[in-house]
């Protein structure tokens, strides 16, 4: 049976939050930052695949922080003992978080949503690497704000309503929060 070693998986995550935040070049990233391309009218389709990649771009990248900064989020999926084997054979401390959690295979892991994930991130990540205080509330009520208004909603279910792109909402919600983001990620302990 194979086995997938995801001791790298932080820095694949970061990669593939890049990737969705620049999927419908909206939006690129240069030089460890985030900007805003020249934005033309898209189709609705269009749109809402943007809110929908951007919003799961801001999740991965904050659970790519989390493991990064070795904040463990993980939890184990009963009855998914099937599928690849999975270790983390670089990476200490990941490969003892997969231990403790009993966690053999790939299917097991269970990584939450992005409101436990923030909880993780309020309780452990912000204090661990003495993050400023308003940022992470900062933070915080962007990534509840993104919940209520565009995350679950496009994700699940096409409305029309979400078939246009907001430039100010671009502007001053989703561009700065990515950026935060992209500067906890990099942050040291």
């Amino acid at each position: 049976m194979h086995t997938v070693d995801i001791s790298n998986i932080a820095e694949e995550n970061h990669d593939y939050a890049i990737h969705l935040a620049g999927s419908q070049n909206v939006l690129s990233y240069q030089h460890n930052f985030f900007v805003l391309n020249d934005i033309h009218e898209r189709e609705p389709f269009e749109s809402v695949d943007f809110w929908r990649d951007v919003s799961l771009a801001a999740e991965i990248l904050l659970k790519a922080s989390l493991l990064k900064h070795h904040v463990p989020f993980f939890k184990k999926r009963a009855h998914a003992e099937y599928g690849e084997k999975v270790t983390a054979s670089t990476n200490i401390w990941l490969n003892e978080t997969l231990k403790t959690l009993e966690i053999d295979y790939i299917a097991q892991i269970n990584t939450g949503t992005i409101s436990t994930s923030l909880k993780s991130a309020e309780k452990e990540l912000f204090p661990k690497i003495s993050l400023n205080t308003q940022k992470g509330k900062l933070i915080s009520e962007m990534i509840y704000i993104i919940i209520r208004t565009r995350r679950n909603r496009n994700s699940h279910f096409f409305f029309p309503n979400q078939g246009s792109l907001d430039l100010s909402e671009i502007e001053m919600l989703y561009l700065p929060l990515l950026n935060m983001l992209e500067e906890l990620y990099h942050m040291s302990v």
